[in-house]
């Protein structure tokens, strides 16, 4: 999940991984464009990203909001409804509105 949040350009300075090949290597600089794994703040940053997602699109997918604030942990959704076809569908697209991609584990049981 983290891998699919975008860094605003201007932010990307501040997450920058710096690289040497060899002793007499040129150094160089990479800017990360996405919310690099295993830094401090990335929890936060996907969570925070998930729930202001939610809120932006809350009244196109009511089914799927509760499910996103309620029941999702990091990169985890665990839930459950009557219509899996709806609320599965409803998730993917919610999802997919801000640019994420759901990878369904289990649908049924």
């Amino acid at each position: 999940m983290y891998r699919q949040i975008l860094i605003e350009p201007g932010h990307r300075d501040l997450q920058c991984i710096v690289w040497k090949v060899g002793l007499n290597a040129e150094v160089l600089t990479y800017r990360l464009k996405p919310v690099m794994y295993g830094i401090s703040n990335a929890p936060f940053l996907v969570i925070r990203t998930l729930q202001q997602s939610v809120q932006d699109e809350k009244l196109r997918f009511p089914l799927t909001s509760e499910f996103l604030l309620l029941d999702a942990y990091m990169g985890d959704i665990m839930s459950g409804a009557s219509d899996l076809e709806t609320s599965h569908q409803q998730l993917r697209d919610a999802l997919h509105s801000c640019r994420m991609t759901l990878h369904p584990i289990l649908l049924s049981c």
